[in-house]
């Protein structure tokens, strides 16, 4: 006869193998479901890695447009600051120019009245009676009609 130990282990290893087919069944099941979706997914992860790939090469085709655009704009705006600096130069001398216009311009017209203006009369004292009066027919108006019209000899 068989010892005791070994017909117990037979019949552990019957429950264990009954057990165990319907579990290696189902985990064949499952492989086979993963390997279905595993073969799908490849496919389409390698269509998608591929458009990833040409994504990023756009995106670095359009940085270095960027890059290259960004130079063109540091030149125009290294001008237009040049520009602003050249303006404010200009407001500068426009305001000294005004400033020293400002200051020497009724000097100059007071200058140049004094130089065109008739002689005998002095702008900056009062104006006589005399000046103001219309010719008359008096003595004194008979000097100074006869200062103001050439005389001619007769």
């Amino acid at each position: 006869m068989t010892p005791t130990w070994q017909l117990v282990g037979l019949v552990l290893l019957s429950i264990l193998v009954g057990a165990g087919i319907p579990a290696l069944v189902q985990l064949r099941r499952t492989l086979r479901s993963a390997q279905t979706f595993l073969d799908s997914t490849g496919q389409r992860l390698d269509r998608t890695l591929d458009e990833v790939t040409d994504a990023a090469a756009r995106i670095n085709r359009l940085g270095k447009s960027l890059e290259e655009d960004a130079e063109g704009l540091r030149v125009f705006t290294d001008a237009a600051a040049g520009l602003g600096r050249s303006l404010k130069q200009a407001q500068e001398s426009i305001r000294l120019a005004t400033v020293v216009g400002g200051a020497v311009g009724p000097a100059l017209v007071a200058g140049l009245r004094a130089l065109f203006s008739p002689a005998e009369h002095d702008r900056s004292g009062p104006v006589s009676a005399v000046e103001t009066e219309p010719e008359s027919t008096t003595a004194h108006g008979a000097e100074q009609d006869s200062r103001t019209r050439p005389q001619h000899d007769a």
